[in-house]
Parts: structure tokens; C-alpha cells; sequence
């Protein structure tokens, strides 16, 4: 993989292959001592390296709002491991 990895990167890619399918909002709150933890998630999504999902939320009263998840790209995992 030729893209540089930032810290913050580095450890949403290893929160993510430990936790798959994990809320922004869960990633956000586990990773608070990183900088940047959402732009990041922004950057790896649009570099095709995390895959973001949207899904109904679980209460009626937020059903409206789309929650998102995460996931490492499947056809990146192998070149991330060890990351």
C-alpha cells in the first residue's frame, strides 16, 4: 500500500478490524485522545481504504436519521494487517 498513514488513521484501521460494522459515533467516542478522528474517517472513506454504510437507527424516535458504520474495505483488509 503506498498511502502514509497518519496515527489517527492507523488506529481507526485497527479499531475497525477488531469492530467491524462500528457507528461513527462509537469510533468517535472510543478514539477521543486522537486528533482529527472525523475528518479521517472522512479522508479513509473517500480513499476507498473504509467502506461506509448506512443503516436505520435503532430508536423510532431517530428513524429518520441514517446512522453510519464502518468497515475496512474487504479488498484492502489483507494489505492493512499489521497496520
Amino acid at each position: 500500500m503506498s498511502k502514509d498513514f497518519n496515527k489517527t488513521e492507523k488506529k481507526i484501521i485497527s479499531f475497525l478490524l477488531d469492530n467491524p460494522y462500528s457507528d461513527r459515533k462509537v469510533i468517535i467516542e472510543d478514539l477521543e485522545g486522537y486528533e482529527g478522528v472525523g475528518e479521517a474517517l472522512d479522508i479513509l472513506s473517500k480513499d476507498f481504504i473504509l467502506i461506509e454504510l448506512t443503516g436505520p437507527m435503532e430508536s423510532s424516535l431517530e428513524s429518520r436519521v441514517p446512522k453510519k458504520v464502518y468497515m475496512v474495505n474487504p479488498e484492502k483488509e489483507s494489505e492493512l494487517e499489521g497496520i
